[in-house]
């Protein structure tokens, strides 16, 4: 009796399926997908984050080089007719704009530079035979150059307030540089 079972049991063993002859599954599960994907985003958002700072302060770069590229201008200026223009662009017959058309007046968001012509003294607005000038540019960030501009205040030239008290205006001004 026990060999006719044992062969009952051995044929049983062979109507089961076996799975160690099939080939392996391709492809991958839901959660290997999913983490992939957070990954992925994780990744770029920091990557967005970065390049956007990145813009500003390119952008804060090319406002500081304008100014200098104005003050150059300012100067040639005034060696030819020995005072400063009033206006840098076209607002009245005695401006920048007219004597040397390649000065940036506007940054790359088309915001004015901040300009007041002043007495030799810097320390009162002029209005004709200027001998010097502020001029300025509100950055977007915070920048080290800050600390070594002119922060002349609004008491002096009256349109804009060059010192840089605030934690959310940074403006770098300058006079003139001889």
């Amino acid at each position: 009796m026990i060999n006719s079972s044992k062969k009952i049991f051995q044929k049983a063993r062979h109507l089961q399926p076996t799975t160690y002859n099939l080939p392996p599954k391709k492809g991958f599960t839901v959660i290997e997908l999913l983490v992939v994907v957070a990954i992925i985003g994780i990744v770029s958002g920091i990557i967005v984050a970065s390049v956007s700072g990145s813009k500003a302060k390119g952008r804060d770069a090319k406002r500081i080089a304008d100014i200098s590229v104005i003050q150059l201008a300012l100067e040639r200026y005034y060696d030819e007719k020995h005072y400063y223009p009033v206006y840098l662009s076209s607002s009245g017959n005695d401006d920048l704009s007219d004597y040397d058309s390649s000065v940036p007046t506007k940054d790359s968001l088309d915001n004015n530079y901040l300009y007041k012509v002043l007495n030799g003294d810097n320390a009162t607005a002029c209005s004709a035979d200027c001998q010097s000038y502020h001029l300025g540019a509100t950055l977007e960030l915070y920048n080290g150059i800050l600390a070594d501009d002119t922060d002349l205040n609004s008491e002096v030239s009256g349109d804009f307030d060059g010192s840089d008290n605030t934690n959310d205006t940074f403006m770098y001004d300058v006079l003139p540089k001889f």
